[in-house]
């Protein structure tokens, strides 16, 4: 069973990797700034990836814990 707290880390790092391919998609649209949008859309990314790795690791070591508890 997924927690609430745990699906909204893994909703919060689906929306930062959207916004990171946003940012990496809108350098072919605006070339003023294209090495700004290209840094933060690779900053979006790694930070949203962090942050579904940090709910999926905090999702199975709780599902660890309740299956040693059964």
């Amino acid at each position: 069973m997924v927690n609430t707290r745990d699906k909204m880390i893994l909703f919060v790092g689906i929306a930062l990797i959207a916004l990171g391919i946003d940012f990496l998609t809108i350098v072919s649209i605006g070339y003023t700034l294209s090495s700004a949008y290209t840094t933060g859309g690779y900053l979006w990314l790694v930070i949203g990836a962090a942050t579904m790795v940090l709910g999926l690791k905090v999702n199975r070591s709780k599902k660890q814990q309740l299956g040693a508890m059964r």
